[in-house]
Order: structure tokens, then C-alpha cells, then sequence
């Protein structure tokens, strides 16, 4: 296994491949990561393992040189993903309190029933 830690590294390009990768580390546990509560669960923890894994492929398999960004397309998903997320919960919340008027959007955007 291969000693990432700051003292193992014997050149600043080392200690800078082992800080970006962990940072790749921090984010796809933050992928991989995500509340049992949280709406459409298992649909959002498939995606976000499916971003996870393009990123690790990528990275180990040789397609990509650039952890950094890597990391920063794997954070730049998640935070997408989240913010949908949460404007999905917002507008459900919002047809539960006004039902007589999310049917009538609904109608309106061709979604009713």
C-alpha cells in the first residue's frame, strides 16, 4: 500500500498529488454519502456512485492526469444534484400546501393526469 502521508512524500509535485488526491477522496465519500432520509435515495445514491465511478475510472485507468479536476467536476455534480434536489422538495412542499393549484400547473405544463 502506498504512504500518502506528508512526510512519505519526497518532492512538493508528491505532496501535492497526495493533497489532491485526498481531496478526491473527501468528495467521493461525499458522493457516496447521503441520508436514508433523504428524498428518492436510492435513485440519488445510484447516480452519485455512478459520477464516483466515472471519476475513479478515469483517474486510475490513466484517461485523466488531473485529480484536481476531477474532484472539482466530481463536487461541481454533487452540488448540482443537491440543489435540484432541493428545489424538487420546495416545489413538493409548496403542491402539498396548494394541490388545487399544482393541478392546475400540472394541466398547464402538460404533466396532469
Amino acid at each position: 500500500m502506498t504512504d500518502l502521508s506528508m512526510s512519505a512524500c519526497a518532492d512538493n509535485t508528491t505532496v501535492g498529488e497526495a493533497r489532491e488526491l485526498r481531496r478526491l477522496l473527501a468528495v467521493v465519500l461525499d458522493a457516496i454519502t447521503l441520508d436514508y432520509a433523504a428524498p428518492d435515495y436510492e435513485r440519488r445514491l445510484a447516480d452519485r456512485a455512478g459520477w464516483a465511478h466515472t471519476v475513479l475510472t478515469a483517474v486510475t485507468d490513466g484517461t485523466s492526469n488531473d485529480i484536481g479536476w476531477e474532484a472539482d467536476f466530481l463536487r461541481s455534480k454533487l452540488t448540482a444534484e443537491e440543489t435540484e434536489a432541493a428545489d424538487k422538495a420546495v416545489r413538493a412542499s409548496v403542491d402539498r400546501a396548494f394541490p388545487t393549484v399544482a393541478a392546475f400547473l400540472a394541466d398547464e405544463r402538460g404533466e396532469g393526469k
